[in-house]
């Protein structure tokens, strides 16, 4: 932990000159679940949350139920960009949990998120997401959620939990916060924040 911090320092005072917001709390944004098929399984434009860049984490919640059941998104991390492969080994607390790696790519002008979702009695349900950072050109950004392998459908089919091949998928609209700083520290930033993932998943897979 104290390894992360200290990239994530670095990357910020690398940073300091451009135009970034460190945190926001959000209200409005959307949920969309897509099924296997890419045929949408829930859609709720009542999320709440917050972004904090300075503490690469992010939370999403909705007063609206999923089928029936309560859900909540928590303890989420931002990536840079760059490859990142996570660790989903499960911590057996249901027969849900999932094994297994996930390797997925963040592009330039991106940010990436692994998240853990939770729908009633299941926890711990990976959701991995890649938003592009839409400048609104007035101080705002959108962060649009991108279809991670290319199967024609948004987000990453989950690989544990109970909607395994479904995709989870939050957009966040008119945020303040952005990694986004002006170009000649872009390429620092993103650097420092490709780190901090790096550290993240060295640290998923020694736990």
């Amino acid at each position: 932990m104290k390894f992360t911090k200290t990239i994530l320092a670095v990357a910020l005072a690398a940073a300091s000159s451009g135009a970034m917001a460190a945190a926001d709390d959000f209200a409005g944004g959307n949920f969309t679940m897509f099924d296997p098929t890419g045929a949408v399984a829930g859609n709720f434009n009542d999320i709440t949350g917050f972004v904090d860049i300075d503490a690469m984490t992010f939370d999403v919640a909705s007063v609206t139920p999923f089928f029936g059941l309560p859900w909540s998104a928590t303890d989420g991390v931002l990536f840079g960009a760059g490859e990142h492969t996570v660790n989903v080994n499960g911590d057996g607390s249901n027969a849900l949990s999932g094994t297994g790696d996930v390797t997925f790519t963040v592009g330039a002008g991106q940010v990436g998120g692994n998240i853990n979702f939770a729908w009633g009695a299941s926890t711990g349900i990976d959701v991995f997401l890649v938003w592009d950072i839409v400048d609104n050109g007035d101080g705002t950004y959108d962060w649009v959620s991108t279809d991670i392998d290319n199967n024609g459908i948004l987000g990453l089919g989950m690989i544990d939990g109970a909607f395994p091949g479904f995709s989870a998928n939050f957009n966040f609209t008119n945020m303040t916060a952005a990694p986004v700083p002006e170009a000649s520290t872009y390429g620092m930033m993103l650097a420092g924040l490709g780190l901090v993932g790096f550290a993240v998943r060295r640290r998923k897979l020694l736990a």
